[in-house]
């Protein structure tokens, strides 16, 4: 039998050989042949449990390397795995990296370097697939920058064949995302590139972001489009480049009679901040939208205004009222900041009312109300005063609005 000292001599020995899939990984979007050799230009994922597993830990390798390279615009892709150790105890077995990366990553790639430095050279002649729908430039730093929107559907196969190694970043960038599966039905997809010019004087395409929309049915021959998903990469992020591909896909849907509205899958905190400062900037010159107006309270013109004008439904159109009231409330006059706050308390607690009502309503008609499925709340919750929890989620909120007025204070787009 093992001596106990044995077996954690073993078990830090197996530690050791524990490595963070996120570390580990390198990503890069080569426009050049000298870009292989630059540590400056790679950058690494978000997450990777949908890769190497939960834990995104990888065992059995020391000072692991996972190189993930891609041509800026074809996406051409190499995978290259580097390790100064592995593990060779008997009965242990590391990780399979190659497989799992096959798994999760959907179209062909390179395993040898010198083929897919050879491969780059294809790259010059990339165009982007599908129709053009905005080009805009975009100041970055001392650069003046080009960037192009293009929109695809599931009609080109050529374009599907991209669209699995775009996948890649979805599941790199975005927690729980899966890939899109386009036999599904009515997708859009919306591809964000940087035109430029390569040092030897040709136009090239780099990917920077991308975007999926789903467009539901909506009676009776509308359509009602769901934003699904939404991918900067890390090299173009905080420049507002999400808030202009966003804009992009609003732009594409506002104009067609036959939408109903435009909606977002589970926005994350982050999207939904870039979502908010869009709305906000669209509807701001509303007349629905002007500060006199806002005093007024959230009113049907509000929700007609927002609608018609820029496909935003109900639960938004409130969002954004409350944003641009609070951003044309002197918080420093007690009443008007006082006001403002009871009435975002009053929105959230009205639900709970709604619960406290319909329990006590089957209370008359039951002898034992919790024979009924309805949710109680605490025996002290009254009509006059929710909880603390709610005082709470009123100052988070207005945390996350003035988040987004201070980007409006400060926009010059």
């Amino acid at each position: 039998m093992e001596s106990l000292g044995l077996l954690n001599v073993n078990e830090n020995r197996r530690n050791s050989f524990c490595v963070d899939g996120n570390d580990a990984m390198k990503i890069k979007l080569v426009r050049n042949p000298e870009d292989l050799m630059s540590e400056t230009c790679s950058f690494k994922p978000d997450m990777c449990h949908q890769v190497f597993g939960e834990s995104e830990q990888i065992f059995g390798y020391k000072s692991l390397k996972i190189k993930l390279y891609y041509a800026a615009g074809n996406l051409t892709t190499y995978i290259g795995i580097e390790y100064d150790e592995k593990i060779n105890t008997p009965g242990i077995e590391p990780d399979n990296i190659m497989e799992m990366l096959r798994n999760a990553i959907q179209s062909r790639f390179e395993t040898n370097i010198m083929n897919f430095e050879r491969l780059l050279q294809l790259d010059d002649s990339f165009r982007p697939h599908g129709s053009l729908i905005n080009s805009f430039k975009k100041q970055d730093g001392l650069d003046l920058k080009t960037y192009e929107v293009y929109v695809n559907d599931t009609t080109d196969p050529n374009f599907l064949e991209y669209h699995k190694k775009v996948q890649t970043f979805v599941i790199l960038y975005i927690d729980a995302a899966n890939y899109v599966n386009p036999d599904e039905g009515n997708w859009k997809f919306f591809l964000l590139y940087e035109k430029y010019l390569s040092n030897n004087m040709v136009v090239k395409y780099a990917v920077v972001g991308y975007a999926s929309v789903y467009e539901y049915y909506a009676y009776p021959s509308n359509i009602r489009p769901r934003v699904s998903q939404v991918v900067i990469l890390p090299p173009f992020r905080c420049i507002g480049l999400c808030s202009k591909l966003l804009n992009s896909v609003y732009n594409y849907y506002i104009t067609n009679r036959k939408v109903v509205d435009i909606t977002v899958e589970s926005p994350s905190q982050d999207f939904q901040r870039v979502r908010d400062f869009v709305d906000c900037k669209n509807c701001i010159n509303l007349d629905a939208f002007s500060p006199s107006k806002l005093k007024q309270g959230f009113t049907e013109e509000i929700i007609l205004q927002a609608r018609d004008n820029f496909k935003i439904n109900k639960k938004q159109a409130r969002r954004i009222y409350e944003i641009l009231r609070l951003k044309s409330t002197n918080i420093h006059n007690e009443d008007e900041y006082n006001a403002y706050l009871a009435e975002i308390k009053d929105r959230i607690c009205r639900p709970n009312k709604k619960r406290i009502m319909k329990r006590r309503f089957w209370s008359y008609f039951a002898s034992d109300p919790d024979d009924f499925y309805v949710p109680a709340l605490p025996d002290n919750e009254t009509f006059k005063d929710c909880d603390e929890d709610i005082e709470d989620e009123v100052l988070e909120l207005k945390e996350q609005y003035d988040l987004v007025i201070n980007r409006l204070n400060k926009s010059t787009e």
